[in-house]
């Protein structure tokens, strides 16, 4: 027998009000048919409740400090195998939800992610769309297009998979997207990136992934914080997956991610809680030999203070001008 799963969608909000029913729309109107899914707001203040049960949405007031208690909390009122998140201030193309249903009637599929296309303020949503539709390839290839695992607006999950998680999902405090990923690595998810694009992304001044803060100061601590966050989950997580007997380059992945993290914060911090060492590069770059880069920006570790100082700026100013 075909699995078809009902869906419900979490949308979140936390402060921000003036796109959240664009998001809304953007989830309502979907060519699946609309007994076929629910849709959830999670937020943190009372406007627009009248709104939204007139629309047959469902809202849950939540103003925890971590993203992931957000949802959690969501979690309790929703009645779908699958769950799909919405930031506010993205939108989903009409065929969104029809593309998932397809998806996920492969049983086994835990994880579903897909493309998306950012877009600025002011630029025309509905002539967007149609290009997508159209499938209008000089318009994409000219666009930015991000096929990046960790993005939530383009991330589809087993409900089951985040509830086996659930202890470290509402210590979750930023980029929450990242933990969706991992997981499904943990619990051995079939995962499909599809190269489609569903997601409209927009790009503005006060988007939650662009960390942007007055001043360098405010942002180095919001980095500390963010990074040394997940590295404590992630050393959960490995935790779990040992006591699990999960091995091999679930493991690896996870291992690599916590070291890079631990030595970011290293680097960042004057006198930092996590205090990467020569034992912890040398890991760090067996699990992550690949990533030049990365390893590159790890040794900072072993340099003057000015010098680590003086790149974390320049990541600092490259993250302000790109916000």
């Amino acid at each position: 027998m075909l699995f078809v799963p009902f869906i419900s969608v979490i949308i979140t909000a936390h402060n921000r009000r003036e796109f959240l029913l664009e998001a809304v729309n953007s989830a309502l109107n979907q060519t699946l048919p609309k007994d076929e899914y629910e849709i959830i707001v999670v937020k943190n203040f009372s406007e627009y409740d009248d709104i939204l049960k007139n629309l047959g949405v469902k809202t849950v007031f939540s103003n925890e400090e971590n993203q992931g208690a957000d949802i959690v909390n969501a979690l309790s009122y929703t009645e779908g195998k699958v769950i799909c998140f919405l930031d506010d201030d993205d939108i989903w193309v009409p065929w969104k939800l029809e593309k998932v249903k397809e998806a996920f009637k492969e049983e086994s599929l835990g994880y579903y992610h897909h493309a998306l296309l950012a877009f600025r303020q002011g630029e025309n949503i509905s002539e967007l769309i149609d290009k997508l539709k159209e499938n209008n390839k000089e318009f994409i290839r000219n666009r930015f297009i991000d096929l990046s695992p960790v993005n939530s607006s383009s991330t589809c999950i087993k409900k089951d998979t985040l509830i086996k998680c659930i202890s470290q999902l509402k210590k979750v405090r930023y980029f929450i997207d990242n933990f969706y990923y991992y997981f499904a690595l943990l619990k051995n998810c079939k995962i499909k990136f599809d190269p489609v694009i569903l997601t409209l992304y927009r790009q503005h001044y006060n988007n939650s992934t662009a960390l942007k803060e007055k001043s360098f100061q405010d942002w180095v601590e919001k980095k500390i914080t963010f990074y040394s966050n997940r590295y404590e989950l992630l050393l959960e997580l490995i935790s779990s997956c040992k006591s699990e007997g999960i091995r091999g380059t679930v493991v690896k992945a996870l291992l690599a991610q916590a070291l890079s993290d631990k030595i970011t914060v290293t680097r960042l911090s004057k006198d930092g809680l996590y205090k990467a060492n020569f034992s912890d590069y040398l890991k760090y770059v067996s699990l992550d030999y690949k990533n030049l880069r990365g390893i590159l920006l790890a040794s900072l570790i072993f340099m003057p203070k000015f010098i680590q100082l003086y790149v974390a700026r320049k990541w600092y100013e490259k993250e302000q001008k790109a916000s």
